[in-house]
């Protein structure tokens, strides 16, 4: 199953979620991140999954559920999710709706990843 398809699958699981809608877009990656942090996993999951329908250019939803399922120890799902949201984060550096920072973290994630 390829991101578009896993895309698809989570646009059934939240079809109340519309793009560029929501208001709680900062609040949601927040709130996946103490998810994880207190080791609700399905929940940062369900959380991550929102902001990628709520947020669909943007890299965060796709960064934190790579988190998520690298904790899950779905290393493809992982490995997945963290190429796309650097995919999505290469284009907003571009356009300058990002630092080239926020990358560089994301590609640190993906290498520690890739290393395990």
């Amino acid at each position: 199953m390829d991101i578009s398809d896993r895309i698809e699958q989570i646009k059934k699981e939240y079809p109340q979620i519309r793009p560029f809608e929501e208001e709680d877009d900062i609040e949601w990656w927040n709130e996946g991140l103490d998810f994880i942090e207190a080791g609700k996993l399905n929940e940062a999951e369900e959380t991550f999954k929102k902001l990628i329908l709520a947020q669909p250019n943007h890299s965060d939803g796709f960064n934190g559920l790579g988190m998520v399922y690298a904790k899950k120890a779905d290393k493809p799902a992982a490995e997945m999710f963290l190429r796309e949201a650097i995919a999505r984060a290469e284009k907003m550096v571009a356009n300058g709706d990002m630092d080239i920072e926020c990358l560089q973290m994301i590609h640190t994630d993906l290498d520690r990843l890739l290393s395990e």
